[in-house]
């Protein structure tokens, strides 16, 4: 069952998620940006709309890598990043996850909204 969350910044879409695997979309909204953040396991995003400029970090910022339309990007574990929206436009990210991410999922489920 697909859930709609919103945040401030957009929405996060929860397609399908268990102990294995978790896929979705995060739509940001004009000169939007999710706090820095990182997860236990490979990041795999590809940009569907719009476009979305990706900030890798280890201490400092290190990349700064911008994402358009039909794009991919797989995160490494761990690397903390920001997802960032630089345009006028609404940018739509596919996001999958290969591995547990289940307390992640748990989160935003306790701490965002749910659209009915």
């Amino acid at each position: 069952m697909t859930e709609i969350f919103k945040l401030p910044q957009g929405k996060i879409i929860v397609s399908f998620s268990d102990e294995n695997q978790s896929i979705g979309l995060l739509e940001l909204n004009s000169y939007q940006e999710l706090e820095k953040h990182n997860r236990p396991v490979n990041e795999e995003l590809v940009q569907i709309s719009g476009s979305c400029l990706i900030k890798l970090y280890n201490d400092k910022l290190v990349e700064e890598i911008v994402l358009n339309e039909g794009e991919k990007l797989i995160i490494k574990t761990n690397q903390f990043h920001i997802h960032s929206n630089p345009s006028n436009n609404k940018s739509i990210t596919l996001w999958k996850f290969e591995g547990n991410v289940v307390d992640i999922i748990k989160n935003i489920r306790k701490n965002y909204n749910k659209n009915e």
